[in-house]
């Protein structure tokens, strides 16, 4: 039996805390090791707790949540990071991809989609809740001639970059293939030089465009 996924929950209403607790504690395999109010809690939250995942929300009255992600993750900390945002605001996901994170769930649908952003980014992948999701594929801002045109990639292009796209590193990818990390980066190279694409978001955006990811 696996052990349970470990989760602090980081966001400045109570309320939010209580809801997003009590969801973890009906799941059977995820325990919520800890919750903070206040990035400077939140950092000692995840030192201490060492959690699997962290759920942060994007407003916080000390740091944005954007500003603590990329914080958890340039300190080398394990935990995979949730976004859970009120807002509908596509630029808040663009900068959250350029930072790290890798799940992104809106508030108001945190009751069907919290838990499964929680299980999708510790198997190693990304999420985006369907109302995300759509923002970011209609974001005209992401999109380029090149990459909406034809596709022009190799087949082992286009799997080396759709893994790219749901989250995977170059190490994963090489396992997950059996090809070693250079070969991985060269095709990963190759494809987004074809496509035009300049960020992972870009590459996120042109992978939700084309198909590529499966989103709830």
């Amino acid at each position: 039996m696996k052990p349970p996924i470990r989760t602090v929950i980081v966001d400045d209403h109570p309320l939010v805390i209580a809801g997003a607790r009590a969801l973890i504690e009906k799941s059977g395999d995820i325990l919520c090791v800890g919750e903070a109010r206040t990035g400077a809690e939140a950092m000692i939250q995840i030192s201490q707790a060492k959690p699997d995942v962290a759920v942060l929300d994007v407003s916080l009255p000390d740091i944005s949540g954007l500003e603590l992600a990329a914080k958890v993750i340039a300190n080398g900390h394990a935990a995979h990071v949730v976004i859970m945002t009120p807002y509908h605001d596509r630029s808040y996901v663009q900068q959250a991809l350029q930072v790290g994170a890798k799940g992104f769930v809106q508030k108001c649908s945190a009751a069907e989609n919290l838990l499964l952003a929680i299980r999708s980014v510790m198997l190693g992948g990304l999420f985006f809740d369907s109302l995300t999701a759509r923002e970011v594929a209609n974001s005209p801002a992401e999109r380029s001639p090149a990459a909406m045109g034809a596709l022009g990639l190799t087949a082992r292009e286009q799997a080396v970059l759709r893994l790219v796209a749901l989250g995977y590193s170059n190490k994963e990818i090489g396992a997950h293939a059996n090809i070693s990390v250079k070969s991985i980066e060269t095709y990963k190279a190759r494809a987004t030089e074809k496509l035009n694409l300049r960020s992972r978001a870009q590459i996120v955006h042109f992978a939700l465009t084309h198909g590529w990811m499966s989103v709830n």
